[in-house]
């Protein structure tokens, strides 16, 4: 038995070792180069390529299994050249390959180009087609052999000790457009690949774009589960920086996973701070004037988020923008659809700061009115349009927003409610606010289906707004105090400033309660006119610079910009007030005329030299407000008044001749009915 074991022990081992020479010397003795032309035609048979072998072909069997090649070249549709291959090189170890577990060596791979050119036909130099085999005659009576079914393939293990990938260049070249795309000097390292065991991977690239070049990085620490079909990806970083002298870094950071089957991909992803108006400035996006000169020099955001591919939920969403804070969640039920659902938190938030900088009277442009011209466009360059179309034309949006304070064209909502919809290219904001220590709802619309002419309505109401505290960011209302309560609806069509407000059309109503005019004493106003007329100097000094109402109402119609109103009503201390006159908000001119009724048989101040008897009593005297609105002059109106003195003086003529009269005829009816 010793004997018979010894014997077998020798016979294996002589069978080892007749494997190990055999292995040994079997790439000594076969050279891969005769083989060349056998590649070159399975390659072209599976994929309709031409593949040349330049350089030589080495091989090994035993341990591994080794294959390197090296100057090797593709051609592509039309004997183009379509990729360059200076050397290659993989290893792969023959026992394990039996239980199919891949262990292999670096993985090696230098100076792989691909040249890709589309034509001016739209077709690729890529796009080759295998060619179509011969069919080989069935012998008679001999039918196909069924084709067996395939067990369940058991699962593939991967150990590879790293990949190493150096000199990629990837051009891309369309003729179509006339842009061309450059990928080079790009490397992928790797460490150790095995399942379910996490290897780092860091991958580098040079991308050259039209009129922009920019620096890539990705990198990460990886782990999967080829079985299951799972992927995960931790710490990863995907950097892009403009090849420019201190480039700003766009940074994505996050970690995802991803699951085959079903489809699954989650995880959580965010940007690092960076200064979103130089980076665009680096890339060459040039953006409109703003009016705070810092607007998106800070941009971070973090998310948490999910999709399987047809919806997408974002169940958390960070936003930081300069010194604007964003909280809240986003949902497309159908990305196909791109239909959006989002509740979102903030703090203050001040729009001014990216629109474009309040500019000077004199650089307005003078335009025609649109209704005129029909173009909507300014004569000028100094304005830019105002609403992004093209984005908002492709909304479909149904959202909320809840803002600490919301500041748009130097009004601001404390503690807005905001509501958006938007489909098909028109939008509806609604908004609920507390306003100027009142409080204001109000809708708007726009429609921007037509290019080039966006339509916007707006209605409001508000309660109780403070006039005085209003005025911080209508500097033209300092000169009036009280609490205001209106209703407006107007409509204006347009791209620029000075265009939306020759298109504004619309009304407003308001009543104002427990009013004062700061900057006019309409008493003394009207003292200085009866005074006038006399020819006589007031003695009163101390006359105060305002004038106090109990209530003033009115209406404006606002036509092509200019705003007209016939309805001005006032109930002041010791008179009334009747207006009517228009605002220009084109010109930012006013022309106001105003009458005031004295109440009483004397001035208010008792003033000698404007006391009025009782045919002065009710009497308009009127007053005149005009200029721009930023410097407007009021005084008495002489025209209107000489107009009303001698309206008195007819008056005062006919009572005489009424009491001529009255006499005589009085004691004749008297005797007439005795």
């Amino acid at each position: 038995m010793n004997r018979i074991l010894k014997f077998i022990a020798v016979l294996l081992a002589a069978v080892i070792l007749l494997g190990v020479i055999g292995a040994a010397l079997l790439p000594r003795v076969i050279d891969p180069n005769q083989y060349r032309d056998e590649i070159t035609r399975l390659v072209y048979e599976q994929s309709g390529l031409k593949v040349s072998i330049n350089g030589p072909i080495d091989w090994s069997i035993f341990p591994w299994v080794g294959l390197s090649l090296k100057d090797v070249s593709v051609a592509g549709a039309n004997n183009s050249h379509l990729a360059q291959l200076g050397s290659a090189g993989v290893s792969v170890k023959l026992i394990p390959l039996i239980s199919k577990r891949i262990e292999m060596q670096t993985l090696e791979l230098t100076g792989l180009e691909l040249t890709l050119v589309k034509n001016t036909k739209g077709e690729g130099n890529w796009q080759v087609s295998a060619p179509k085999p011969t069919e080989q005659p069935t012998p008679r009576g001999q039918e196909p052999s069924p084709t067996p079914e395939s067990e369940p393939a058991s699962p593939v293990r991967l150990d590879i000790a790293s990949v190493n990938v150096n000199g990629l260049l990837i051009s891309y070249e369309d003729r179509v457009s006339g842009q061309k795309y450059i990928i080079d000097q790009a490397s992928l390292t790797t460490g150790a690949i095995r399942n379910q065991q996490p290897f780092d991977f860091q991958l580098k690239a040079h991308i050259t774009i039209p009129d922009l070049v920019i620096n890539s990085l990705i990198s990460g620490k990886m782990t999967f589960n080829l079985e299951a079909g799972h992927y995960d990806i931790q710490d990863l970083k995907v950097s892009a920086t403009p090849d420019v002298e201190k480039g700003e870094s766009l940074s994505i950071v996050g970690n995802v996973q991803y699951q085959q089957t079903p489809m699954l991909l989650k995880g959580n992803l965010g940007v690092a701070e960076f200064n979103l108006a130089n980076l665009l400035n680096q890339i060459k996006v040039q953006l409109p004037p703003m009016a705070d000169p810092k607007a998106l020099n800070r941009l971070s955001f973090d998310s948490h988020f999910s999709t399987n591919g047809e919806s997408l939920n974002a169940d958390k969403l960070q936003l930081q923008l300069d010194s604007f804070t964003l909280d809240g969640n986003f949902r497309m039920n159908s990305i196909d659809r791109g239909d959006m659902q989002f509740s979102f938190t903030g703090n203050d938030l001040n729009l001014d700061n990216y629109l474009p900088p309040a500019m000077d009277n004199a650089e307005v442009p003078d335009e025609e009115q649109p209704a005129q011209s029909g173009s909507g466009q300014p004569a000028s360059g100094k304005e830019h349009p105002l609403i992004p179309e093209a984005m908002l034309r492709g909304l479909n949006l149904d959202g909320s927003m809840k803002l600490a304070s919301l500041t748009v064209a130097k009004f601001i909502f404390e503690q807005p409610s905001v509501s958006i919809k938007a489909a098909r290219g028109k939008q509806e904001v609604t908004i609920g606010s507390r306003f100027y220590q009142g409080t204001i709802d109000m809708t708007s619309n726009l429609d921007v289906r037509r290019s080039g002419k966006p339509k916007m309505a707006a209605s409001a109401e508000l309660k109780n707004i403070s006039l005085e505290a209003l005025s911080t960011a209508i500097p033209d209302l300092a000169s009036l105090q009280g609490d205001v309560n209106a209703g407006m609806k107007v409509h204006t069509q347009g791209q620029y400033a000075s265009v939306l407000t020759k298109n504004l059309n619309g009304n407003i109503e308001f009543k104002i309660d427990k009013g004062l005019f700061t900057d006019a004493n309409f008493d003394k106003m009207v003292c200085e006119g009866i005074a006038k007329v006399r020819k006589k100097e007031l003695s009163a000094t101390d006359w105060g610079s305002s004038t106090e109402f109990t209530d003033l109402s009115g209406s404006f119609v606002i036509k092509n910009g200019v705003a007209n109103n016939d309805n001005l009503i006032a109930a002041l201390a010791y008179m009334n007030l009747k207006g009517d006159g228009y605002v220009n908000l084109v010109d930012r001119q006013l022309d106001y005329r105003m009458g005031l009724n004295i109440r009483g048989e004397e001035a208010p101040d008792s003033d000698p030299a404007c006391q009025i008897n009782k045919e002065y009593v009710n009497v308009t005297w009127p007053v005149r407000c005009h200029g721009d609105l930023g410097d407007l002059k009021c005084g008495v109106d002489v025209r209107r008044l000489t107009e009303t003195i001698a309206e008195i003086a007819e008056n005062r003529l006919k009572q005489k001749i009424e009491d001529k009269v009255q006499g005589p005829v009085k004691d004749l009816l008297k005797g007439f009915f005795k």
